[in-house]
């Protein structure tokens, strides 16, 4: 490990001479080098300075270290280095300009450092087993970094102030980081992590603040974001590992998840965005077999995406208010995938490809939109729209074989546009009220292939079925009940 000694020189001078006033500024410093490998146990090394201009470095290489620095005034900067076994440190500064640099190399090592004022550094790097770091600072511009290396490893970032930044990087097992932060423009991230049972929260309050983790691997890992306010960002990129915990919560208008991807198996990913404007996109979503994605958006004018690729997955998109647009692709076999809407002139999209997959799409409220793409044998769709001129489009680019769909329409002037070629397949359409369409391609919904069933249920007045299937075996029921029914039935 190396020391360095970031002194401010010139600029900070002259900062503190204003803040001094005419007269000229003190200069504290205190430097202890203590080395000690000695069968009469450890070192001891205790500096308080009160003053401008301070500086205090305490360099201690030996077993059973304890270092402890205290400064009050302008200008404070103090540099620790410990190597040996049982070590501690502590450094506390207040008030204007501080810069805190802790390096550790041993085990059962503990390093603190707290800052008030504005203009707060603080890096604590540590290497060893069962490490403890803490970072305080309650300021404006205040920045903290952790690193640690080794198993059990706990570190801890509260900041208070504007345009925070925290920042920690992981190398072991059971590793743990919680970051609070309060104020405008903050930003928390953990990167690199590599290791087993690890966990990362974080808290944010305000406007603007990104919070994130990149190049994560590692299997049972909890990571919880909380941010309250506009604009916020949360980014989790290059995530590989099993069994780990992505839970985001967003509360405010303009939030951003950004997922890309999240690789492994077992995951589970919980996102909750409350306001309006909020956007959910994961174009390559999961990579994997058996994961949980849950999706809650709460607001007007809210987009969400998710994308997966492998087998057993399970997505849900909840989304209440008006205007909201959602859309999922599940490429496997066996997904699971439900969009659920309350609210007006929103959008739901699913995309299926492969086998045995189940997609359903509830919408509540009026001039909603809901269309299904299916590429893949033995699927099943369900959807369900209630409210008034709501349409279902159900298409496939290529011939598929023994899917089902149900489509339920509750409102007047419902619409159902079909598009489907294969063999077994089986369609039921019910809808319920007055001026309800079943129609296609030029006005003619488009069924072809063998051995399919087609069966449409339509109660109210003014409703209208055209149609066309092709093929050999294909039975095709039509039931309408009210006045003013035209029911057209072309087969081949």
């Amino acid at each position: 490990m190396k020391l360095s000694f970031p002194r401010k020189h010139m600029l900070g001078l002259a900062i503190a001479l204003v803040v001094s006033g005419q007269a000229m500024a003190t200069g504290n410093e205190a430097i202890i080098n203590q080395t000690s490998t000695s069968v009469a146990e450890g070192n001891t090394a205790e500096v308080t300075q009160s003053g401008d201009i301070n500086l205090a470095v305490a360099e201690q290489n030996g077993a059973l270290n304890t270092t402890a620095i205290s400064q009050t005034g302008v200008w404070n900067e103090a540099y620790t280095l410990s190597s040996g076994d049982d070590n501690q440190i502590r450094i506390e500064q207040a008030d204007d300009w501080h810069i805190s640099t802790v390096e550790i190399a041993g085990q059962e090592n503990t390093a603190t450092a707290t800052q008030s004022g504005f203009f707060n550094q603080a890096q604590v790097l540590v290497d060893g087993n069962a490490n403890d770091a803490a970072v305080t600072q309650a300021g404006d511009l205040n920045e903290a970094i952790v690193t640690l290396t080794g198993n059990t490893n706990l570190a801890e970032i509260e900041q208070n102030g504007d345009s925070n930044w925290a920042n920690a990087g992981f190398v072991g097992d059971e590793n743990e980081l919680s970051v609070l932060q309060e104020g405008n423009s903050n930003e928390a991230g953990m990167f690199n992590l590599s290791g087993n049972a690890n966990i990362f929260a974080s808290e944010q309050y305000g406007d603007g603040n990104v919070g994130g983790i990149v190049g994560v691997q590692g299997d049972n890992n909890d990571i919880a974001i909380l941010q309250d306010g506009n604009a916020n960002v949360f980014i989790a990129f290059d995530v590989n590992g099993n069994n780990n915990l992505v839970d985001v919560f967003q509360r405010g208008d303009g939030n951003e998840f950004l997922l890309d991807p999240l690789a492994g198996n077992d995951n589970v990913v919980a996102i909750d965005q409350r306001g309006n404007g909020n956007v959910i996109e994961a174009p390559l979503g999961l990579v994997g077999n058996d994961n949980q994605i849950d999706v809650w958006q709460n607001g007007d004018g809210n987009s969400a995406f998710f994308a997966t690729v492998g087998d057993g997955h399970n997505v849900e998109i909840h989304q209440h208010g008006n205007g909201n647009i959602n859309e999922m692709v599940l490429v496997g076999a066996n997904n699971i995938g439900n969009i659920y809407s309350n609210g007006d002139n929103n959008i739901a999209g699913i995309g299926l490809n492969g086998t045995g997959n189940l997609a359903e799409i509830r919408q509540m409220g009026d001039d909603n939109f809901a269309v299904v793409d299916v590429i893949g044998d033995d699927n099943t769709f369900d959807i369900e729209q209630s409210g008034v001129e709501n349409t279902t489009l159900f298409t496939s680019e290529m011939a598929v074989s023994a899917n089902s769909a149900t489509v339920k329409q509750d409102g007047g002037i419902n619409l159902v546009d079909i598009l489907l070629a294969g063999n077994a397949n089986s369609i039921d359409i019910l809808q319920s009220g007055s001026g309800n369409w079943v129609a296609g391609d030029s006005g003619y919904f488009a069924v072809t292939g063998d051995n399919g069933l087609l069966s449409v249920t339509q109660q109210g007045n003014d409703n209208l079925v055209l149609g066309s299937q092709g093929g050999n075996s294909n039975l095709m029921s039509v039931t309408q009940v009210g006045d003013f029914n035209t029911a057209i039935v072309v087969q081949n």
